[in-house]
């Protein structure tokens, strides 16, 4: 009996469903955006700041559900069951992922409204922090940077210094209808590089869905919003009254490389609940200006069946086409409803609702804490928070994460009457034919008396696959509070390390309502840049009768410890240069490990990367991540340093770097000569060339070449080779050198195969004098002028004084092409810009042939 309770619970599916046809949508496509400065934002929010402020409590609009309990819900805590009982949620020392910042982001007093609607998210650069009220862009530190922080205690003070700080109200000036704004959502969207901000005015009938597109990465004085609006009964296809004239509340937001998803929950005009809609967005046409191209599915859950608070979900994998939503159920506790869209870049259509059975689940209580009324603070109902679809680059498998919740026994078995609130959390296969339940695990406290809760939870999965979940925490004996908690990829099924609190309130709460207002949402996010920080943005009391929106920021674990798999062979020449090929274990401790985002086929990319980078002349490339304890790369070092020490740095995409120190190879000649050492020195207008080398085979000669004025190199003197296996010296002088002198040597074998050298440069010390060589000459002669002539005037005159060749002095060592002049003596005549002359005698030879 209980493996085929098992089997009907995780078949999944009801498989009829997958056979009946796709929805339609009806599309709309409404006006052009409103592209407004950000610096024209902040001058206005300037004024509106001004302006005495009233405290807003949002009105919480009841869905007055009464859903029954699945009958084919298993009473258990996590999926997969294991036998081993659940651990009591005791606060640990250190988070799953160390807390590197930690700061206030919003308070009440900035906000002036209630409940924060607690969002955020981090884009190349910066920290977008919104809340009811307030919009904010923080500067990003790495984890390898000074920590931001502010105390965890009480206060009333957020982190200075945000780059931009504006009333949501002023934000939304140009869409809103000078009707107050509510439930803002941000995504930071790696695809386009751009900021997406959505939330609701609050007419009372009819009201609007605002959403602002940034046009750019980064949000300063100079960026820009374009914005836009639509209204949800204005749509083609909406249903008659009550759902004309009625209100849009509680949207949600995702979106992936084709499109936006927002979901919402729909009430009538007379104020009962009649359903849920979602809406899909073309993206590309609100990065392009508009008008925007809106697809509608009215009422695709009913206020009787179907999906219930819809989330759309976030998408940051350009391999997966379609978009997704996914709720509870209407009519089921203990049953999440999926919706998959196809073609969302195009014209979209939806799935039939897709029903997947999980462990038991029920409504929350009203939550109690230290300093709360009796009534207990607002835990809404059983809704999903923010959902993501992300893919573990180290199994290659795409899931979707979501969280929400639930009222649990000491068990933690979603049960009426269980007496705390715990945060149930999905990973959930999508991507296929039929959705599945990977895992599914509880974040409870199993005490007796006064236990913990944890609630309006946000979770989301980095690309190492590690899981983060943020949430707020109260006890009766606890001020409302806010941590976080996870688990790693390798840890046992369904289970989380300890929760980690990471403020530390010492106040009351008591504002308005019964019970008073919290949430409505919270969000945990991963780092666009590295695919490995995360990032999760919580509420708790951070002074009397206040709320903060607090930001926390999690480390991964440093890379692993390396060590070469084998010592580095003389691997192949190139050059004076070897290439060798290395693999680099990692032996992991805590989790450490080598991670790498992947190419990232179809997407933009991700700015950092694993990297490997050495001391010395060592160059790195062809890196290949292989797993998270091992990856290989290519390096290519001067034979000459064979047997030297030096030293590896492996740095992870988050910036966090270990060291492996290592010995190149010795014994490996590259070329048939391996060369010590290669010289040049004036030796009073000539240069003594000289090389020396350690050793040689079958070489024959060594041609020395000079570059000439056209850039080329061209031979000058040939040098026997001693035949001396062991190496050895030898030298050649230039007798008529140039200002500036390049050498290179081209070493030729027995067989007539060749090498060249390095080049070598020489320069000619200036005599302070004025100087000629070669004298006589042929063709040319070099002028040396002193440093005070320069810009001076140069002639060379004849024996009869008439001046045959002028010029400017320009350099030091000037070549002067006298092939024209006819043999005999002339004089060279040099003047400095202030006058004063120097000369002496040139002469000029001609050789018939």
């Amino acid at each position: 009996m209980r493996k085929q309770q098992l089997l009907i619970l995780f078949s999944l599916f009801f498989l009829s469903n997958s056979l009946q046809a796709q929805i339609k949508g009806f599309t709309t496509i409404g006006e052009k955006g409103i592209t407004v400065s950000v610096k024209d934002i902040i001058d206005q929010s300037k004024i509106d700041d001004a302006k005495p402020r009233k405290l807003v409590v949002q009105k919480e609009h009841e869905l007055k559900r009464k859903p029954q309990q699945n009958p084919e819900a298993l009473m258990i805590s996590r999926w997969p069951e294991i036998s081993e009982p659940q651990t009591l949620q005791t606060e640990a020392i250190n988070a799953t992922q160390t807390i590197h910042s930690n700061f206030l982001g919003v308070t009440l007093s900035e906000g002036s409204a209630i409940p924060p609607d607690s969002q955020g998210d981090v884009g190349p650069s910066q920290i977008c922090v919104i809340s009811n009220g307030r919009v904010k862009f923080y500067p990003k530190n790495t984890v390898c940077a000074a920590a931001q922080t502010t105390t965890t205690g009480p206060s009333t003070t957020a982190l200075a210094s945000p780059t931009v700080n504006v009333s949501l109200n002023t934000f939304f000036n140009s869409v809103r209808n000078a009707i107050g704004t509510s439930d803002p959502h941000v995504r930071y969207d790696r695809f386009t590089q751009r900021w997406f901000i959505v939330c609701i005015n609050t007419a009372a009938a009819s009201n609007r869905c605002l959403i602002a597109v940034s046009n750019g990465p980064t949000i300063t004085g100079v960026a820009s919003f374009t914005f836009y609006q639509f209204v949800f009964d204005a749509l083609a296809g909406a249903p008659a009254a009550p759902y004309t004239g009625g209100f849009f509340d509680y949207p949600t937001l995702g979106l992936d490389a084709n499109a936006l998803y927002v979901g919402g929950v729909m009430f009538g005009n007379t104020g009962s609940y009649v359903g849920a809609t979602f809406f899909v967005i073309n993206k590309n046409s609100i990065v392009t200006g508009g008008p925007m191209v809106t697809t509608a599915f009215h009422l695709i859950g009913t206020a009787s069946a179907g999906i219930a608070i819809p989330q759309g979900v976030q998408n940051d994998d350009p391999a997966i086409a379609d978009g997704y939503f996914i709720g509870i159920d209407q009519a089921f506790f203990s049953r999440l409803v999926i919706h998959r869209i196809s073609t969302p870049g195009g014209t979209p259509t939806a799935s039939p609702a897709i029903n997947l059975n999980v462990p038991a689940t029920t409504f929350p209580i009203a939550q109690l804490g230290q300093g709360v009324p009796v009534t207990g603070m607002d835990a809404l109902d059983d809704r999903l928070f923010a959902a993501m679809l992300k893919r573990n680059k180290i199994t290659g498998l795409s899931t979707l994460w979501t969280a929400h919740n639930i009222e649990v026994n000491t068990s933690g078995v979603g049960a009426a009457g269980g007496g705390r609130n715990a945060s149930r959390w999905y990973e959930i296969g999508v991507v296929g034919a039929l959705p599945n339940l990977i895992q599914s695990g509880t974040l409870f406290d199993n005490a007796a008396s006064n236990p913990i809760s944890y609630w309006i939870p946000g979770i989301a999965m980095s690309g190492q696959g590690h899981a983060v979940i943020g949430a707020s925490t109260a006890a009766t004996n606890q001020f409302p509070n806010c941590g976080v908690a996870g688990r790693y990829r390798t840890d046992a099924s369904a289970t989380l390390q300890p929760f980690v609190s990471a403020t530390a309130a010492a106040s009351n709460y008591n504002q308005t309502g019964t019970p008073e207002r919290w949430g409505d949402y919270s969000q945990t996010v991963v780092d666009p840049d590295n695919d490995m920080t995360m990032w999760t943005f919580q509420e708790y009391v951070n002074g009397t009768n206040s709320w903060g929106l607090r930001v926390i920021q999690l480390a991964a674990p440093p890379p692993a410890t390396p060590s070469l798999a084998s010592a580095i062979g003389c691997g192949t020449p190139s050059g004076l240069n070897r290439v060798s090929n290395v693999t680099i274990n990692g032996n992991s401790s805590n989790n450490s490990e080598f991670f790498d985002p992947g190419a990232d086929a179809g997407g933009p990319g991700f700015a950092s990367r694993l990297a490997l980078s050495s001391t010395g002349s060592v160059t790195v490339s062809n890196l290949v991540f292989v797993s998270p304890t091992q990856f290989t790369a290519t390096i290519t070092w001067p034979a000459a340093i064979g047997g030297s020490a030096q030293t590896f740095t492996v740095t992870n995409p988050d910036c966090q770097t270990i060291t492996l120190n290592y010995s190149l190879p010795v014994g490996c000649v590259s070329l048939p000569v391996r060369y010590v050492s290669i010289k040049g020195k004036d030796i009073g207008r000539r240069i003594l060339l000289s090389w020396q080398t350690s050793y040689e085979e079958n070489n024959a000669y060594f041609e020395v070449e000079k570059k000439g004025t056209d850039g080329k190199f061209y031979p000058i003197q040939v040098v026997q080779a001693k035949g001396n296996t062991n190496g050895d010296s030898y030298e050649m002088i230039d007798a008529k050198p140039d200002g500036e002198n390049y050498y290179r040597l081209k070493q030729v074998n027995k067989d007539f195969t060749f090498h060249y050298s390095d080049i070598v440069l020489v320069r000619i010390a200036t005599s302070g004098k004025l100087n000629l060589y070669p004298n006589p000459a042929q063709s040319t002669v070099i002028v040396e002028a002193p440093v005070d002539f320069m810009g001076g005037q140069m002639r060379i005159i004849s024996i009869s004084g008439v001046t045959v060749i002028s010029s400017s002095v320009k350099e030091l060592f000037q070549q002067v092409n006298v092939s024209a002049l006819k043999a005999g003596t002339y004089i060279v005549e040099i003047q400095s810009p202030k006058g004063v002359k120097q000369r002496t005698k040139l002469t000029i030879e001609k050789y018939e042939p």
